[in-house]
């Protein structure tokens, strides 16, 4: 029975396909994701100054909203600017995700 798995596995590991960015990378560039996250937080801010004059209860569910998209983008950027660090620095991308 572990003969007949053999082929199949080897036949689906010559058809992959190259590994795609992680689902969580919603930018490209580190500058990309600096820009994108800070509009999104500028909104952010606009929101809760809005929230503040007029304390509904969506207006904060809009800023909350707001203020997890800009870190969405902010933490991915600040990834990448770490692991080209790393890379430029020359001790391999290993070294952007060791805790300091």
């Amino acid at each position: 029975m572990a003969g007949r798995r053999g082929p199949v596995m080897s036949a689906k590991i010559a058809n992959m396909k190259p590994a795609k960015n992680p689902w969580w990378q919603t930018v490209k560039t580190p500058k990309q994701g600096f820009i994108m996250g800070g509009v999104w937080l500028f909104m952010a801010a606009g929101w809760v100054v809005v929230a503040v004059g007029d304390p509904t209860p969506w207006h904060w569910v809009s800023a909350a909203v707001w203020a997890v998209g800009g870190v969405g983008y902010l933490v991915p950027a600040v990834l990448l600017r770490r692991r080209q660090r790393a890379t430029q620095d020359g001790a391999g991308p290993e070294a952007a995700v060791r805790a300091d």
